[in-house]
């Protein structure tokens, strides 16, 4: 499949989107294919951010780590999404708990074969607790 003229073609017809997260989705798949990323890690409380991550269509796949039941059985319905469902309680420490979710998503998709250590991952995380702060986008290489 000709992942990068799909991804230019679907951003081509989205040109009139001004939605925040949806540029989100697209910056990310686009430095997917930038940095050659193996995998995406995507955290999502609703399963918002990787849909439209998914909508983009990228060649890696999209790892979303949610702590949400139900979003991570509907992540199964959206095209290159392995849902991870973390069970730790969250931290009292917004970034620590990011970090935790980050780690929990990287030795899954090690475990998974998806990337190995020194890769570099397209991780996208919000800036607040919730749903709907997806806005930082970091190219991390894997421990």
């Amino acid at each position: 499949m000709f992942h990068r003229q799909l991804f230019e073609e679907i951003l081509r017809l989205n040109v009139n989107n001004r939605d925040p997260a949806d540029a989100m989705a697209a910056g990310a798949v686009e430095a997917s294919f930038k940095c050659l990323a193996p995998a995406l890690i995507v955290l999502t409380e609703s399963g918002r951010s990787a849909h439209l991550v998914s909508r983009y269509r990228p060649r890696a796949p999209i790892i979303a780590v949610t702590r949400n039941d139900q979003t991570a059985r509907q992540a199964h319905l959206y095209r290159g999404i392995f849902p991870v469902l973390c069970k730790d309680p969250a931290h009292s420490s917004w970034a620590e708990d990011v970090d935790l979710r980050v780690n929990l998503g990287m030795n899954v998709g090690k475990a998974r074969g998806f990337f190995k250590s020194g890769d570099l991952v397209i991780v996208l995380t919000g800036w607040r607790p919730g749903s709907g702060y997806t806005n930082t986008m970091r190219v991390v290489p894997v421990p």
